[in-house]
């Protein structure tokens, strides 16, 4: 045993003063000895349920089932709508209050918690916090709300997601942390979606653009716009670009600055060109949607965040590589996945080799003002340099979606210039970690490697 003292020291665990089980010794007892058995055990029938929980201090409604296998830690503190169906092996463990309001799903396994500790405390504190859960919500399989959960009038916390905080109406969450995915059809009060700029820096490329600008006016969600930064092409190009932006006003061409080459300087002017409230996403000429609701589902997110109180600076998703043709009438074979892998912190993520891919990855009028530029200098490596600086915020907030957002054609420049790329890769985790850049360089190609030898 080490001399250090413990980080938790559980011995000296003890209730807080302000919180009391909310029913006498002797209702405490009988609940634990006969009513949760009796609650918890293998035999069907709702209304006697009801009429127990009833018994023993519940707000149960009218209608709705009740499932065997239904565990209520204290039901003096629950409170249950019109027509709630509790599904088998729910898990109330209500220390603090919870309610549900008429027509709520609580479906298999469901588990409310309502009391967490404070690992920061010394003595393992004890934080109680109610769960509310309002009208028409669903409550998924497996599915876990923290304490202080509020559900919104007709969300759906889908299959094992794990939600916190307050989720507004009408979306739909899924994942662990539950992000919003989408709307409930038929929800009120839609969200305000932000507004997105694509940027896509080109030069002859048109016969690859029209796999992109097919796939973007596919869109579910149809108010994004695109900025083509457009290098010194020929006419047969801009005669391309300028009847596609003819024909659709969402499409605008702007001719790249001399004096910021390359397709980091075209990124550069993207963000010159972007909006105050502006969601940045840079794609290449050989990139393109993978669904027709993907930038819809991202924009939903963002939005559902905001409208929760957390607004992202980023909004990490994942690509994934496709073995395309010279031009978009090629078939393509989807290959390998590109995603970030979360490592406890945004920083730490890096560190330890992970990088957001930067064309599933949208950047937020925060991150914005905090570094409104890719660094002069980098060719091939500028947006991990630039994901890499904004590390430097400790209060910057990422979120991450489980959403395949692009597919990415194989291939290109920095596959071409292994020797400047590494140098460049180099450089920027020199930047980012001063003397400790060769442990960050060497864990990023270990976790590569490691990648591609995954099924």
């Amino acid at each position: 045993m080490s001399g250090a003292a413990p980080l938790q020291d559980l011995a000296a665990y003890r209730l807080p003063e302000h919180w009391n089980p909310g029913a006498p010794l002797w209702c405490r007892a009988l609940w634990l000895l006969l009513g949760e058995p009796l609650l918890a055990g293998p035999l069907p029938g709702t209304a006697w349920r009801r009429a127990l929980l009833r018994g023993f201090g519940a707000r149960v409604g009218r209608g709705g089932r009740i499932k065997p296998r239904l565990r209520v830690k204290f039901p003096w503190r629950l409170a249950v709508g019109d027509h709630c169906w509790l599904g088998e092996g729910v898990w109330i463990d209500n220390l603090a209050p919870v309610r549900l309001g008429d027509r709520v799903c609580l479906s298999q396994g469901a588990y409310l918690c309502t009391g967490n500790h404070d690992f920061r405390s010394p003595a393992f504190s004890l934080r109680p916090g109610p769960i509310r859960i309002d009208d028409d919500a669903w409550v998924a399989a497996g599915a876990v709300l923290a304490p202080g959960t509020h559900v919104g009038r007709g969300t759906v916390v889908g299959l094992g997601a794990v939600a916190a905080g307050n989720l507004p109406a009408g979306l739909v969450l899924r994942g662990n942390p539950a992000v919003p995915v989408g709307r409930r059809e038929g929800a009120a009060t839609p969200l305000q979606l932000p507004p997105l700029l694509l940027v896509v820096p080109t030069l002859e490329s048109w016969r690859l653009l029209e796999r992109l600008v097919r796939s973007l006016e596919a869109q579910s969600h149809r108010t994004w716009r695109v900025l083509f930064v457009d290098g010194p092409s020929g006419a047969e190009h801009q005669a391309w670009l300028a009847d596609l932006c003819r024909r659709d006003g969402r499409f605008a061409v702007l001719p790249q600055d001399p004096d910021q080459p390359g397709i980091f300087g075209a990124m550069n002017q993207g963000f010159a060109a972007a909006g105050p409230d502006d969601w940045l996403l840079f794609w290449g000429s050989d990139d393109w949607a993978a669904a027709d609701t993907a930038l819809e589902q991202a924009l939903t997110a963002i939005a559902g965040a905001s409208a929760a109180g957390e607004p992202p600076d980023l909004l990490v998703c994942s690509g994934r590589y496709a073995s395309a043709g010279a031009d978009s009438s090629a078939s393509a074979a989807l290959g390998r996945r590109t995603a970030f892998r979360w490592r406890g912190s945004y920083r730490l993520s890096l560190f330890l080799g992970s990088t957001p891919p930067h064309q599933a990855t949208l950047i937020g009028p925060g991150a914005r003002r905090r570094l409104a530029s890719h660094a002069p200098g980098f060719r091939l490596s500028a947006d991990l340099d630039y994901f890499l600086q904004l590390s430097r915020w400790p209060d910057l907030r990422v979120q991450r979606l489980p959403l395949e957002l692009v597919h990415m054609a194989e291939g290109g420049v920095s596959a071409r210039q292994t020797e400047r790329r590494l140098a460049e890769v180099r450089l920027a985790y020199s930047r980012a970690f001063g003397g400790l850049w060769w442990a960050a360089f060497l864990l990023r190609y270990v976790q590569r490697i490691w990648s591609a030898l995954l099924p």
